[in-house]
């Protein structure tokens, strides 16, 4: 019964979106596809961060790279369709994740977060000063594309997979390897994993995820500049929704992206000025009181176990310094 549900579920609510275009407003759709999005970036963010246990703070320069590519292939004079254009931004972003990630994956903790943060400015910046390839501080203009149902269901095709692959290969000897990792690294190397390799996967998946998420985008916004697709905001979007819907989890990333898009738009329409403090006392919440998140709280549901305050306190003790 319980295997039976595993599979029913995710494909009502796969068939519930599917005919969400048909009921909803454009701004309504758009803002749909925006919780897709950032669903796709979480999703690649996931196997860095919440299966192999590095806090990457630069994924924000995959999201760019996959931006500019897909866009700059379109304008080509080979005038490459979307979807083509999109398959090579991915694996442009994924060729730079494993350049970039063999010398930095070797960095620990912080200095690896700090390391990446430095990587995704640096790639910024590149953007924009090539003036005869990016166009500079100015951008470039994607064709026009007016149809809201294609993007929608352009990163809907793309979560679905996301989760589909995630599903596979946390069931794999590399998911495997990723969580040997994230427990202990010098365990896991002892045992005969390649931490170097698996850590490059990782980050390379992560890369192809943002990539396609910034193709999306900058197709749907039309117009890509260096300070809107390479915006730490972007990262922290990742990460936060991660950490919502729980970090190391198949639908932890989906679960979270569409809950911070709800609450962010809430808080946005009720306490403008108070809308980052508002935010990120939610995200204390969530780190303190429910660190594996959502999708950790709706299996004890599923499991008929009780819900209550003890379960969150519980979860603060079982996290307090000693």
């Amino acid at each position: 019964m319980a295997r039976a549900a595993r599979f029913a579920v995710p494909a009502v609510v796969l068939a519930i979106l599917l005919f969400v275009p048909r009921f909803v407003s454009s701004y309504k759709l758009l803002t749909a596809t925006t919780v897709l999005c950032l669903a796709l970036m979480a999703q690649g963010w996931n196997f860095i961060g919440g299966y192999a246990g590095y806090a990457a703070f630069g994924n924000v320069a995959f999201f760019g790279i996959g931006a500019y590519a897909t866009g700059l292939l379109m304008l080509s004079r080979w005038h490459l369709g979307f979807f083509p254009a999109l398959a090579a931004g991915a694996v442009l972003a994924a060729v730079v994740a494993v350049v970039v990630g063999v010398p930095v994956l070797r960095l620990k903790g912080h200095y690896f977060a700090i390391a990446t943060l430095g990587v995704a400015e640096a790639f910024r910046e590149v953007a924009a000063s090539w003036d005869s390839l990016t166009e500079g501080a100015t951008g470039i203009d994607l064709p026009v594309q007016s149809s809201g149902q294609f993007f929608y269901y352009s990163a809907l095709a793309l979560v679905a997979a996301g989760v589909a692959a995630t599903a596979l290969l946390a069931r794999s000897k590399i998911g495997a390897g990723w969580v040997a990792i994230r427990e202990d690294q010098d365990a896991a190397r002892s045992v005969g994993i390649n931490t170097t390799l698996f850590k490059v996967v990782a980050f390379a998946l992560s890369a192809v995820f943002a990539a396609c998420a910034g193709g999306i985008t900058a197709y749907q916004n039309i117009h890509v500049a260096p300070d809107d697709f390479f915006k730490i905001e972007y990262t922290l979007q990742m990460i936060i929704a991660c950490i919502i819907g729980g970090s190391g989890s198949v639908w932890g990333p989906v679960v979270g992206a569409a809950l911070y898009q709800l609450l962010s738009t809430y808080v946005w329409s009720h306490f403008l000025e108070l809308h980052p403090t508002v935010l990120g006392a939610i995200v204390i919440f969530f780190v303190i009181f429910l660190p594996r998140g959502l999708t950790d709280l709706f299996r004890r549901i599923a499991q008929g176990r009780r819900i209550g305050w003890n379960v969150l306190l519980a979860n603060v003790r079982a996290s307090r310094l000693t």
